[in-house]
């Protein structure tokens, strides 16, 4: 899969979470304490992030350190994402 630019917080306005979508960029939201847990990790070096959709999980390297991370997206906004956002998803599809 290409790359993903995505953004990770504990919560988005539901229009600029959608806008995100139909721009082809990722939403995911977590809980406090999983964001807090991904800055302690990389607080203390680098850290690798791999995003899988199909099976919505976070996974992240640092050093020895190895978390994953649990998320939920719609198979639509899914779709949206991995087309690219919503010009790309239509072309497609109409």
């Amino acid at each position: 899969m290409n790359d993903v630019h995505t953004v990770i917080a504990e919560s988005y306005a539901r229009i600029f979470r959608q806008n995100m979508f139909n721009c082809g960029m990722l939403a995911i939201e977590l809980p406090k304490e999983s964001i807090d847990e991904l800055m302690q990790m990389q607080a203390s070096g680098k850290v690798s992030v791999a995003i899988d959709l199909e099976t919505q999980q976070i996974k992240a390297v640092a050093g020895e350190k190895e978390k994953q991370f649990s998320f939920e997206i719609s198979q639509f906004d899914m779709a949206l994402v991995e087309a690219g956002g919503w010009v790309e998803f239509a072309d497609a599809r109409y």
